[in-house]
């Protein structure tokens, strides 16, 4: 069984700051920036797959998402 931990994600959205916490047995920097298109609502459709990271950011960030970070909460 895969252990589940708990994520802290932030971006800025047409420059106001915004976070959540998404909990996944893991967190790359793709899987944050397809998180916070989900949870933006921006949304990448299926055309973007959370593993292309150069068209990901390329596309959330037409839509106004910038500064992806994340941090994994104790």
């Amino acid at each position: 069984m895969h252990t589940l931990h708990r994520f802290e994600i932030h971006y800025r959205l047409h420059g106001r700051p915004c976070h959540f916490v998404q909990r996944d047995t893991l967190m790359t920097d793709a899987d944050a920036w397809y998180y916070a298109s989900l949870h933006s609502g921006t949304g990448l459709g299926l055309q973007v797959d959370s593993g292309c990271q150069v068209a990901l950011r390329q596309q959330a960030g037409d839509a106004g998402l910038s500064d992806v970070t994340w941090v994994k909460l104790p």
